[in-house]
């Protein structure tokens, strides 16, 4: 973040200092003016992520930047002309009302997006906080990450022979467990009898059928090969039935969200 870098990497903070001195580093490497939209990578206080659904008081984290902070230091960056629009990530809905209620409290444009991990195995996102994030409350588009469940959604690891050397969750499965559980798997292979019978593969249905979701903003997809490419891409022309949607929803109520953890 800082030129030349510094001997000791800075504790990543929604603060001040660092959210003006992450963003001007990003310009440096970019060799840009502006970004269009900046993120919010995770929140600053203490919120169940990443397969945790529980609300655990006793990790509450006292002290740090507040919220208000935050903004603040986000209104700066708007006003010089750094940022074009902001957004949050990973984000609750208690999250999404604070910063709402804070950026109309200190008059700074509101966020606009929040990315959050979202698939066929990770619907949260349509519960209370698909409310807060609609056009007619605080018009928060999603940005999804984790659609395919990091490769668990793709074909690959429900072959005869297992998924290849190469496969993320072979290479490192410790990595992100809560995208390859017994559960997701389950889950994944009812999927792929769904995408089978409309005639496309499982990454396609998942990746079409995020993308047709009402408060989509964007799906944020990831390749190793050009193969995969091809095949992501192609997920966004496909319309996907009726009968295919409601098969979806059939194994949705079976399978709720098997990435959960608690």
């Amino acid at each position: 973040r800082s030129a030349p870098p510094a001997p000791t990497p800075p504790q990543p903070q929604l603060d001040r200092a660092n959210i003006r001195a992450a963003l001007e580093a990003s310009l440096r490497r970019l060799k840009t003016d502006y970004v269009d939209l900046y993120q919010l990578h995770w929140p600053n206080r203490y919120a169940p992520l990443w397969g945790d659904r529980q609300y655990r008081v006793e990790r509450e984290r006292k002290g740090g930047p507040t919220i208000d902070e935050t903004v603040a230091a986000v209104g700066e960056l708007i006003k010089e002309g750094k940022v074009r629009h902001w957004g949050l990530s990973n984000e609750t809905t208690f999250g999404v009302c604070q910063f709402v209620e804070a950026a109309k409290r200190l008059g700074v444009p509101p966020p606009i997006t929040i990315q959050n991990d979202f698939s066929l195995c990770c619907r949260h996102f349509e519960e209370e906080l698909a409310e807060a994030c609609a056009p007619s409350h605080h018009n928060i588009s999603l940005l999804a990450y984790g659609v395919l469940a990091g490769g668990a959604l793709t074909d690959k690891y429900l072959t005869p022979g297992g998924p290849p050397p190469a496969a993320r969750h072979v290479k490192f499965p410790s990595f992100q467990g809560r995208y390859h559980t017994p559960q997701v798997l389950e889950a994944a292979a009812k999927y792929a009898a769904i995408a089978q019978s409309a005639g496309v593969t499982l990454a396609q249905l998942a990746q079409a059928w995020a993308a047709g979701r009402w408060y989509m903003g964007s799906v944020i997809i990831g390749s190793t090969t050009m193969e995969q490419l091809k095949e992501n891409i192609s997920a966004f022309t496909l319309a996907l039935s009726q009968e295919t949607l409601t098969a979806i929803e059939a194994v949705h109520v079976a399978h709720r969200n098997p990435q959960s953890k608690d």
